[in-house]
């Protein structure tokens, strides 16, 4: 793991103050880390003065070397010395790398995740949060507000799931 001092500013009052954070972590290494990244808080910050709750939005790498995948949050064009035998995945923002972590950390596919999510907020015209695979089942699980939806998947999709 590898820690640094982050600035940041409050997007609701304009506070401006530095935050130690992680930046770089391997799969296992804190379980309190994988634990706030598969609940979805690991980039939450409340605000000291005003209490608002949002998103760091910091450069991150987390590495799982059992899995081969890299999931890296950050706005460099080009990260050096990476393993070539590891799939990396860009995310753009907090929201994306945490999903991309929740499909990943569970060896799904995430184009068909991403697809089966889309189908629900088309549906619903609502955001959709993915939480697990029931591989029992073979439906994956989506939280719409407060409901948990199950979505089963046909047998041509429950072969592609795991990615």
């Amino acid at each position: 793991m590898k820690e640094r001092m982050i600035p940041s500013t409050c997007p609701h009052c304009g506070h401006v103050f530095q935050i130690k954070r992680d930046t770089v972590v391997i799969a296992g290494m804190n379980p309190t880390i994988d634990k706030r990244l598969n609940q979805g808080t690991y980039f939450t910050h409340e605000c000291q003065l005003c209490h608002h709750l949002y998103y760091i939005e910091q450069p991150f790498l987390y590495r799982d070397p059992d899995k081969k995948y890299i999931l890296l949050l950050s706005n460099q064009k080009e990260i050096n010395n990476l393993p070539k035998d590891e799939e990396v995945i860009r995310c753009k923002n907090a929201l994306q790398f945490l999903f991309c972590y929740k499909v990943k950390s569970q060896g799904l596919n995430i184009s068909l995740v991403l697809k089966k999510k889309r189908q629900l907020e088309k549906k619903f015209a609502k955001p959709v949060r993915f939480d697990c695979w029931d591989e029992k089942h073979a439906c994956l699980w989506f939280w719409v507000d407060q409901d948990c939806i199950a979505t089963p998947l046909n047998t041509e999709e429950s072969k592609q799931i795991k990615g």
